[in-house]
C-alpha cells in the first residue's frame, strides 16, 4: 500500500474535511492517508465524518511535533 502525507494544521474545520476528502478522492482503494491536524474541535469531528464516508481510520495519535496524526485508508 502507497502513503500519502498532507499537513492540514492552520486549517480550520470543516476545510480540514473538505481538503481530506478532495485528497481521498485522488487515491484508490486500499491506499493510505496520512494527515496532520490541529488539536481541538477537528480530531473528535473529522475521523467519524471521514468514517461516514466510507473510509477506515487505521491510526490516530498525537504527534511529536504538534498536532495529531491521523491514518486513512481508502
Amino acid at each position: 500500500m502507497d502513503k500519502y502525507k498532507k499537513d492540514f494544521r492552520g486549517v480550520k474545520c470543516p476545510i480540514n474535511f473538505a481538503k481530506t476528502i478532495m485528497a481521498l478522492s485522488k487515491l484508490e482503494d486500499g491506499e493510505i492517508l496520512e494527515i496532520l491536524i490541529d488539536d481541538g474541535n477537528a480530531i473528535e469531528k473529522l475521523p467519524k465524518s471521514v468514517e461516514d464516508e466510507g473510509h477506515t481510520i487505521e491510526f490516530k495519535g498525537e504527534e511529536s511535533s504538534g498536532g495529531w496524526k491521523i491514518r486513512i485508508i481508502k
